[in-house]
């Protein structure tokens, strides 16, 4: 139970800071409470914000398509913002990133729209 509220909170400041995932957090923290806390789980999937967005990914791993799109342009400028600061022998890290960022890509969309 104590780890869902720990992921809940992370979720939570990810709204607030665009450098931290808030999705993952969430369905992390419904996972949780899944199998800890009947009455926190029921809240979160009642929950005016979160709750289609958790009930949408248990039911059949769907995301929505603006979700997709949206973590698609934060994760493309952020790696070009990684790009564009680094120094020329730190290169390697904004291509590391960008491996990453596409392979997050290609697994959300090929995850069906909610």
């Amino acid at each position: 139970m104590t780890l869902g509220w720990v992921f809940f909170i992370l979720g939570i400041i990810g709204i607030l800071l665009p450098v931290m995932p808030t999705a993952p957090f969430i369905l992390l923290a419904a996972g949780c409470w899944a199998r800890s806390s009947r009455r926190f789980h029921f809240w979160l999937i009642n929950h005016k914000y979160f709750g289609k967005f958790v009930r949408d990914w248990e039911s059949n791993h769907a995301v929505p398509l603006y979700a997709k799109c949206l973590a698609v342009i934060m994760m493309a400028a952020s790696t070009a913002m990684l790009f564009y600061r680094l120094s020329g022998d730190m290169m390697w890290i904004a291509w590391l990133v960008a491996a990453v960022c596409s392979g997050v890509a290609i697994y959300l969309f090929r995850l069906p729209n909610a």
